[in-house]
């Protein structure tokens, strides 16, 4: 008779706590806020966080994009800048400025050759100052 009582009440006993484990702690008070209502309000912040930091990444992206798209095609501009492999790699150095018909470079200045085009660039950032189409 003690076995059968001791079982009836574990078996109770298991039935009453088995909904409480389930339930959410938000649901736990009774009112569906009081201990998780502080994580709902982190999480919101943590989300519109979240939001801003990937509008950031991808207006970034876009303008890499377009940076790269620019210095790719070449469809450089006088104002612009080439990038550093171009004016400081002696490969596309005109050391022969005179020789192909061109004026003597300023200071600080190079006449680069780049994809048939000649590149007046500042040695310094690499702006450019001139672009002339190959003779």
């Amino acid at each position: 008779m003690r076995n059968r009582t001791l079982t009836v009440l574990m078996m109770i006993f298991t039935l009453m706590i088995a909904p409480l484990a389930l339930a959410s702690p938000h649901d736990r008070d009774g009112r569906g806020h009081g201990h998780g209502h502080g994580h709902q309000q982190h999480d919101r912040k943590h989300q519109k966080q979240h939001r801003k930091h990937e509008k950031q990444q991808r207006k970034h992206e876009r303008r890499h994009a377009k940076e790269h798209r620019r210095q790719a095609s070449h469809h450089w501009k006088r104002g612009d800048h080439i990038p550093r492999q171009y004016y400081s790699n002696e490969r596309y150095w005109v050391n022969d400025w005179h020789g192909r018909h061109l004026s003597k470079p300023p200071r600080g200045h190079r006449w680069l050759n780049i994809d048939g085009r000649y590149v007046l660039a500042a040695v310094a950032g690499g702006a450019i100052t001139a672009i002339i189409l190959n003779r």
